[in-house]
């Protein structure tokens, strides 16, 4: 049986997800959009970083598994299928107690993914990578226990770095670097978990010191970062390392603009705090790593071509102009600005489409 029995029907769950978020994005900025867009405004972040994230990282980590222990099916599949699940009834139903369970499930299983691999590999990469899990787990559950959103979405946010960061360090270890990489990185991560927890008893502190640690992550990757080298070569690498050293820019300024301004969990700096991240950093992370992670979970080549490039640009130009907009206050330019995101990320799923498509014509030409 093809391992793509499963992966194909859960893409399909996350580009539907995917569609919904940036609706209800739009729709949160004042744009006029369909009725059940509105009505999940209130949703637009636990869908996109609870659901379409975390149940597309989940089914990566699967793949990850069945392709270690070369088998069709493992338990890690359970995380991907529970989050898929939990996203489908956040889609139709809202945020009701079975679509937070489902999707906290999905999460506790993720944890058990990441403690497998760790096991296998007790490495400084992998455990980042389970702490993130865990800060995933820790706001799903917090979710289900009725606390605001507002305080969710940076501990959501933190499962999302710190499994981009956890990565680049398994990767960053081919520079053969010495120990002090490897510890200036354990403080840094350190220094960001500290003050997210600290957000249990102070949140507006514990948010604002989140930014030194956004900052020191930003910092050790453009100095440690493989990417640095691989910017160097053509093709699909120079464009991964340009994605991802963008990325790392707009960590680092949503440090900047979480560590100087005002605690505040709404409002305009606040939504650029949000919006530097969660599009500025893990966006360009999709972008890059999108031509070599849905190949391998559908099991096809892809076929790059330059066109990717005009997508960035329109992601990385949006990002700058929204947040330029929150800190000068100006609403019509934040509409244009989330039009611009959509149309960018709308492009470059075309791209993907095409270049799953194309390869896959190449690769039966050459047999």
């Amino acid at each position: 049986m093809k391992r793509t029995l499963l992966q194909l029907p859960l893409l399909a769950l996350i580009v539907a997800g995917m569609a919904m978020g940036i609706v209800t994005g739009l729709a949160r900025l004042g744009i006029d959009m369909p009725a059940v867009a509105s009505e999940r405004v209130p949703l637009h972040g636990p869908i996109l970083i609870a659901g379409v994230f975390g149940t597309l990282i989940a089914l990566e980590r699967a793949v990850a598994m069945k392709a270690l222990l070369s088998r069709t099916w493992t338990f890690a599949d359970a995380a991907p299928v529970l989050g898929a699940a939990g996203l489908v009834v956040l889609l139709v139903n809202g945020a009701t107690t079975p679509a937070i369970a489902l999707i906290s499930a999905g999460a506790a299983v993720l944890v058990a993914v990441n403690v497998f691999f760790l096991r296998r590999a007790p490495t400084l990469d992998v455990l980042t990578m389970l702490l993130g899990a865990v800060f995933l787990l820790l706001a799903d559950i917090a979710w289900l226990l009725e606390r605001p959103v507002h305080f969710l979405t940076p501990w959501w946010m933190a499962f999302l770095v710190l499994t981009v960061v956890g990565e680049r360090l398994e990767l960053a270890k081919l520079r053969a670097h010495g120990p002090f990489a490897q510890a200036s990185f354990g403080v840094a991560v350190v220094a960001y978990i500290g003050a997210l927890l600290l957000m249990i008893v102070d949140e507006g502190l514990g948010m604002r010191l989140s930014g030194v640690g956004m900052i020191a992550l930003a910092v050790w990757l453009f100095r440690f970062d493989i990417a640095t080298v691989t910017i160097r070569r053509e093709g699909l690498p120079r464009f991964v390392a340009i994605c991802l050293l963008a990325g790392y820019v707009w960590l680092g300024i949503a440090g900047v603009i979480v560590l100087l301004n005002e605690p505040a969990f709404a409002g305009f700096s606040y939504d650029a705090y949000l919006h530097a991240v969660l599009l500025g950093f893990v966006i360009s992370m999709v972008f890059g790593h999108a031509p070599i992670i849905f190949p391998a979970i559908i099991e096809r080549p892809i076929s790059f071509n330059a066109f990717a490039y005009v997508p960035l640009f329109l992601l990385h130009f949006s990002v700058a102009l929204r947040i330029l907009a929150d800190l000068g206050g100006v609403q019509m330019i934040r509409q244009a600005a989330g039009v611009w995101t959509a149309v960018a990320i709308v492009l470059y799923g075309i791209f993907i489409a095409y270049g799953l498509i194309r390869g896959r014509s190449r690769s039966r030409q050459s047999d």
